[in-house]
Formats: structure tokens, C-alpha cells, sequence
């Protein structure tokens, strides 16, 4: 194409496509993460040690959707590609952001992973190990290491006005910043690349591999104990283990690893697309000129849809697919108000609950 010719993003069907993308992904990334924001709210009982990191993923995911996907989207499809029509102060709070809270999403991603790492190693140590103290200064790093990092997108946020005689329009972009010789974005986001992605990702694959050997090996123990009851007298009290016990741990063993898999895939094949995108937009010769016209024009919103796209699935990976967070959203929004307060009662009034085990454990995972 050349520049005599108009954008594909205004071509009626990519423009039907992005439109219709777009609104699902915020709707998706805005209700799921309100309504686990809600449970957490006026849940008592899910306020536990894994569920503070969710909350924390909860609140990056859902400032995500509010000043990412709108915005973003009313850039690229509402208003035409590099229009921006929300003044100067916007357009350096938007740039910023679009940076910050992604970043922010991925941190606790991986604190939300060792958390669940050392409630499977080590279940009667884990609330031992993540004091309030500890997920009270974890997260606040990963806010504080976001902030700063991707700070130099706020300075080199650039808003233009251009007039052509009939009318004024501006635009909302990055402008580089060299200081000595050395570029400023270039550096930044190679750094980030290797910090908020390349890391995060095999911290991932190492903490979900290791969950799932460990997972892999109590299903094997356990089918092993079953065998073994089975040459036991029918009379034998030990015998009379649960038979679908194993069939439990298989079941379990096979959950996790989905589990584990989409977690892992998700965050890689989401995160991608952006930050492949990032590199080359730096990296590039900023003198050669770039054809908003062509088809490459499609690539920079798709990325950004695919990075969106991880803030409306983690709702799904780390809560509504827990058997115990489902139950948490029933007794807040199917009126079971009173028989939640009744089970917080009842379990106030016994002893101190048993440590947790294993199986608890894997019971967080799906």
C-alpha cells in the first residue's frame, strides 16, 4: 500500500473485528475482576495468604482494563489510528500507565506462583514464611519496581497538534531520549523485556514444572498405598481407605497440569506480541519512515489486544477455576449471606484450625 490509500484499521471488517475485540476483552477483563474484587471485599474467609497476591493481580488486572483497554482502544479504532483527543495530561498518564500495570500483572503473577511453590514443597510452613509482613513488602516492591522502571515513558511521552486549515488534531506518541550518546528507550525497554517477561517466564516454567512433578509423584505414592490395602484382609480397618483416592490424585495431577499449562501459555503467548512489537518500535532507525498505511499498521493494536487479553483470563486461571474461591462467589451473590456467616461462626468457635496439608494445597491449584 502507499500513502495515497486509506488505513486498514479503517477498512470496515478490521474495523467490525477490533471494535467487537476490544469491547469483549474489556467487558471480560472489567466484570471478571470486579467481582472477584467484590468476594475479596465482603468475604472474610477469602482473605487468605494465596488470595493477597490475587487481590493485588485483581487490582493491577482490572486498572488494566479502566485506563489501558479504553483508551487504547478509542486510539486505534473509535477515533482513527493516532488520533487522540484526551488532551496533553492523558496522553502522559496513558503512555505511562500502558507501561506501568502491565509490568505490575507480571510481578505478581510469579509471587502469586511461589506462593502456591511453597504450599505444595512445604504446606505446614507456608503461612509461617508469608507473614503479612512479607506479602505487605513484596507486593509493594513489585508496585515501587514497575513505578520506577517505566518511568522515563512518562518524560518521553510526546503530544502533538497538528492544524490543516479546516480543523485540529493531535496525536499521542513517544519521542527517543538520548543522554550522552546512550538512548534512554532503547535501554528501558530491553530491561523491561528482560525483567517484566523473559524472567517471569521461567520463573513460571521452573514453579509449575516443579508443582507438577510433585503433584505427579503423590499420585503415584498414593496409587501405590491402594495396592498395597488391596492384599489386606476385607476385614482390615486399613483396608477400608477410600478406593477412589488415587482416582482423586490422578484427577488432581491432571487439573494441575492444565492448570499449569494454560498459566504458563497464557502469560507467554500474551505478553509476546507486545513486547516483540516494544523492540522493534525502539530499535528501529527512528529517521526511516514508517507507513501508516500499510498492513503492519494491524500489528501494534493486535498486540496490545493479546496483552489485554492476559488481564481477562488470569480471573479464570487463579480464581473461578478454585473450588473453594467458586463457593466464595455463591455465598456472595446467590444470598447465602447468612449461611456464610454462620460457617465463619462455627469455625470461630472451634479450635484453631489443622495446618495446612498437601491436599489443601492442591486444592488452591484448581
Amino acid at each position: 500500500m502507499n500513502s495515497s490509500e486509506e488505513s486498514p484499521l479503517s477498512h470496515p471488517v478490521i474495523h467490525s473485528i477490533l471494535f467487537l475485540a476490544y469491547v469483549s476483552v474489556f467487558l471480560t477483563a472489567t466484570l471478571g475482576n470486579a467481582v472477584i474484587l467484590v468476594v475479596f471485599i465482603s468475604q472474610r474467609r477469602a482473605r487468605s495468604v494465596p488470595n493477597f497476591f490475587l487481590a493485588n493481580l485483581t487490582v493491577a488486572d482490572l486498572l488494566v482494563a479502566i485506563f489501558c483497554v479504553l483508551q487504547n482502544g478509542a486510539h486505534f479504532v473509535l477515533l482513527g489510528h493516532g488520533h487522540w483527543v484526551f488532551g496533553k495530561f492523558l496522553c502522559y498518564t496513558y503512555i505511562y500507565t500502558l507501561h506501568l500495570i502491565p509490568n505490575v500483572s507480571a510481578g505478581i503473577l510469579v509471587l502469586v506462583s511461589v506462593e502456591r511453590l511453597v504450599a505444595v514443597l512445604r504446606p505446614l510452613r507456608v503461612r509461617r514464611v508469608f507473614q503479612r509482613k512479607v506479602l505487605v513488602s513484596s507486593s509493594i516492591v513489585v508496585w515501587t519496581a514497575s513505578a520506577l522502571m517505566n518511568f522515563p515513558y512518562y518524560f518521553a511521552s510526546q503530544h502533538m497538534e497538528f492544524h490543516d486549515g479546516k480543523e485540529t488534531f493531535a496525536i499521542c506518541t513517544r519521542r527517543h531520549i538520548v543522554i550522552n550518546d546512550i538512548n534512554v528507550l532503547k535501554v528501558v525497554t530491553t530491561v523491561n523485556f528482560v525483567v517484566w517477561y523473559a524472567i517471569p517466564l521461567l520463573a513460571l516454567l521452573f514453579i509449575y514444572a516443579t508443582i507438577g512433578i510433585v503433584v505427579s509423584r503423590a499420585a503415584d505414592i498414593s496409587q501405590s498405598s491402594i495396592k498395597g490395602n488391596k492384599l489386606l484382609p476385607k476385614g482390615s480397618n486399613d483396608s477400608r481407605i477410600d478406593s477412589t483416592s488415587g482416582g482423586v490424585s490422578i484427577e488432581k495431577r491432571r487439573k494441575v497440569g492444565r492448570l499449569a499449562l494454560g498459566i504458563v501459555s497464557s502469560f507467554a503467548i500474551c505478553s509476546l506480541p507486545r513486547y516483540v512489537y516494544l523492540m522493534w518500535s525502539v530499535w528501529r532507525d527512528p529517521t526511516a519512515p514508517r507507513c501508516l498505511n500499510c498492513l503492519q499498521t494491524i500489528l501494534q493494536p493486535t498486540g496490545f489486544l493479546f496483552l489485554f487479553l492476559n488481564s481477562a483470563l488470569n480471573p479464570f486461571l487463579y480464581a473461578f477455576l478454585s473450588v473453594r474461591f467458586r463457593q466464595c462467589i455463591k455465598d456472595t451473590f446467590y444470598c447465602n449471606k447468612r449461611k456464610a456467616e454462620l460457617i465463619e461462626m462455627s469455625s470461630k468457635a472451634n479450635k484453631r484450625p489443622p495446618p495446612p496439608s498437601v491436599d489443601t494445597a492442591y486444592d488452591d491449584l484448581h
